[in-house]
């Protein structure tokens, strides 16, 4: 499988994973929950809406891969994502310790990449963290 599809793959199941669990609102249901079919369609268009909006030919995500990399930084990404306007990104980063340099370096890169396709920056919720961290979200 391409990096590409993984990353597809990966943000479909995340996606439907926080909108279930907040579909919820912290309660637990009675009965298995299913959602209607306009439901499940208005998600389905908002999954594909945000995979072309970060992963899309040279988008953001590969853009920010491909200079991390470039920069000494082998990283694995979680992402979440409610709309365009909230987006959480957590870089881990494989093999350099998440000290303070480290994770300013990391999202220097980020947000410089983030101008420079004239995103929105405060739709971005940035962590920087190594291999040693426990989950944030």
């Amino acid at each position: 499988m391409t990096y590409k599809r993984l990353t597809s793959v990966f943000v479909a199941l995340v996606s439907a994973l926080f909108l279930n669990i907040s579909m919820a609102e912290g309660k637990i249901a009675d009965v298995p929950y299913s959602d209607s079919p306009e439901i499940q369609e208005e998600n389905r268009k908002m999954l594909e809406e945000m995979e072309d909006y970060l992963f899309n030919d040279n988008g953001i995500m590969e853009q920010v891969s491909d200079v991390l990399l470039k920069n000494g930084y082998k990283t694995r990404t979680a992402l979440a994502f409610y709309s365009k306007e909230n987006i959480q990104l957590k870089f881990i980063l494989v093999d350099k310790e998440a000290t303070e340099a480290e994770q300013e370096k990391v999202k220097s890169i980020f947000f410089e990449l983030v101008d420079k396709n004239n995103l929105d920056p405060n739709a971005f919720t940035i962590k920087v963290g190594d291999e040693n961290d426990g989950p944030d979200w």
